[in-house]
């Protein structure tokens, strides 16, 4: 059987992927799975006409018929169907596909966290354990001290003490023996390491301030989905929804309940940058996710370090269509020729080269300003007052002591 002159294909217009614009009686279309299209009908010297479902969407399920491009194909209106068409088994039962000529992993992405806050720097050196194991060090020392060493000293006072050693100060009036140098000793090493640590953390978190944490992974989305500090967005129309529901694993079960309950999702026409912001994260492959931001490096978005799932990308062939052998054996050739790879990168390239050649390069400031060190002074300030307090007391309590002593 010859191959049709005219067949139908049901698109979904997505930029970098498929795109068209009818001239006339002629239709020119764009895109990675466009020059595909293209391919296909000059090896096969076919002519297409370009169809986009009412609803526009690739083809989901619901209430036991299916919507988009599969009803499309399914009813026999669209001979086959292009642009991100992945391979699910339930499909198999209405349609066929191709040899697949992609892979998507499909993942999530979100903005990347802000800097962590400057003002409170001084905590960043270390983290919270080593910060109580260094107050139970000195809170130990200082009780031991006060029993072994410190005898004349009270608790407060051997206390005072021991934190000042932290900080470099000289610890006097303590009886010493052989074994109390040792443990005077043991201390020592911890009051000059700690420090030394520190301080050589202190400047680089001051100069290169660290970031805030933001989700690594699917388990984290669905976590900050769950107390409600995120949104998710899946793509109109696709079956991500669905996978997610039906997964095995619990917290991508859950995540899914709360799209579908909130019924999230966002259309590849819509601006993504204005969409996410810094509670929504959006379902997308990792593929289409630099088709539409571009290189990693140049963006403050990032995507999650898993994937939920690998989709293969197809052909979806009506079961009506006649020439599934001959279309597959086209698409064999250009997927061993490695044609698909070289128009998807350069259809990404062009699409973020616009992005790209506005970029400014800005030397990045590694001075220190007030603004930095501004906790620093605080804390500063806070000790200065705290001590001029304790002066006017004792200077009051001095006076009040002498005048009361004379007097008698």
């Amino acid at each position: 059987m010859s191959f049709p002159s005219t067949i139908k294909v049901a698109v979904v217009e997505t930029s970098g992927i498929f795109t068209f614009k009818k001239n006339g009686a002629s239709t020119v279309v764009s895109g990675s799975d466009g020059l595909l299209l293209n391919c296909l009908a000059e090896k096969l010297n076919f002519n297409y006409e370009v169809l986009v479902p009412t609803d526009g969407e690739w083809g989901a399920l619901r209430n036991g018929t299916w919507t988009g491009i599969i009803s499309m194909l399914a009813n026999g209106s669209a001979d086959i169907g292009m642009a991100l068409m992945t391979v699910v088994e339930d499909r198999f039962r209405v349609i066929d596909y191709s040899t697949p000529y992609a892979v998507f992993e499909r993942t999530f992405a979100a903005k990347e966290p802000g800097l962590m806050p400057k003002f409170m720097a001084f905590t960043y050196p270390f983290n919270i354990n080593v910060w109580i194991l260094l107050l139970l060090l000195i809170f130990t020392a200082a009780i031991l001290f006060q029993k072994v060493m410190l005898k004349n000293e009270s608790i407060l006072g051997s206390f005072i003490l021991v934190l000042g050693s932290v900080v470099w100060q000289a610890i006097e009036k303590f009886t010493t023996t052989s074994w109390k140098r040792i443990l005077f000793g043991f201390w020592l090493t911890i009051a000059t390491v700690m420090p030394f640590l520190y301080s050589t953390c202190f400047l680089s978190f001051l100069t290169m301030p660290g970031k805030l944490q933001g989700l690594e992974n699917l388990e984290d989305l669905s976590n900050a989905v769950a107390r409600g500090k995120y949104k998710c967005l899946t793509p109109k129309g696709t079956v991500d929804r669905v996978l997610l529901l039906a997964s095995n694993i619990e917290y991508l079960r859950k995540l899914g309940e709360e799209i579908e309950k909130h019924n999230w999702e966002y259309c590849y026409k819509q601006n993504l940058d204005d969409i996410m912001n810094d509670s929504t994260a959006l379902i997308i492959s990792r593929q289409m996710m630099h088709m539409r931001f571009g290189n990693p490096s140049y963006i403050n978005k990032a995507a999650s370090k898993d994937t939920f799932g690998v989709w293969n990308i197809a052909v979806a062939i009506s079961k009506k269509f006649c020439c599934k052998r001959r279309l597959n054996e086209v698409v064999q050739g250009i997927l061993s020729g490695g044609l698909y790879k070289k128009w998807f990168d350069d259809t990404v390239f062009l699409e973020n080269l616009k992005q790209h050649l506005n970029l400014k390069y800005t030397k990045p400031g590694i001075a220190l300003t007030t603004e930095d060190l501004k906790a620093a002074f605080i804390i500063l300030s806070i000790g200065l007052a705290l001590s001029f307090l304790v002066f006017l007391v004792e200077l009051f309590t001095a006076a009040k002591f002498h005048a009361n002593y004379f007097r008698c």
